[in-house]
């Protein structure tokens, strides 16, 4: 699981377990400590908050440059597996909404390579290079490719125009004529 980083900004009693390099039962003010998302979260919505927010490596600026330039050279597997979903929630702790930009941006430029992966004879297991979640829509991607080619081969439902449509052409070339 993600976890954030979180600087301690005053001194909580008995939190010493949550460092485990600490030999003291407290925690000092101004360590950093890497907790769960869900503890953070606890811990920064409490008045006045216990912890201050700092933003997990890969959503900081020497990454999301990379993604910007080239997103589709990145091994999201290795970065992050949740790369999505875990931006999602960190994204509410980041003050200048980069981290939401840098999520759209980084899924516009894989969007090619995650299409061509679902449509590609092979397994989209295979692909390293993509998250969990663009796994999980390759493959649904796939499976909907597989439907519709197996739906085209069986010919059973012949598609042909509407009547709707081709009387609509019809007066349309009518009313052509006439002027």
């Amino acid at each position: 699981m993600d976890k954030k980083k979180k600087k301690i900004k005053r001194a909580p009693k008995d939190h010493g377990f949550l460092d485990p390099s600490a030999a003291d039962d407290d925690l000092k003010a101004g360590t950093n400590v890497e907790i769960p998302l869900w503890l953070a979260e606890s811990l920064h919505a409490r008045r006045p908050p216990l912890v201050s927010v700092e933003l997990p490596k890969i959503y900081k600026d020497s990454y999301r440059e990379i993604l910007n330039a080239d997103a589709c050279t990145v091994d999201m597997h290795k970065l992050s597996q949740y790369f999505y979903e875990f931006g999602c929630y960190i994204a509410k702790h980041d003050i200048k909404g980069e981290v939401t930009s840098t999520l759209i941006n980084t899924f516009r430029q894989r969007f090619r390579m995650l299409l061509s992966a679902s449509v590609s004879t092979d397994s989209v297991g295979a692909i390293q290079p993509l998250s969990v979640s663009e796994r999980l829509q390759a493959a649904e991607a796939a499976s909907m490719e597989r439907a519709l080619a197996g739906w085209l081969q069986r010919g059973d439902s012949v598609l042909t125009t509407a009547n709707m449509v081709a009387n609509h052409r019809k007066r349309k070339r009518a009313e052509m004529e006439m002027l």
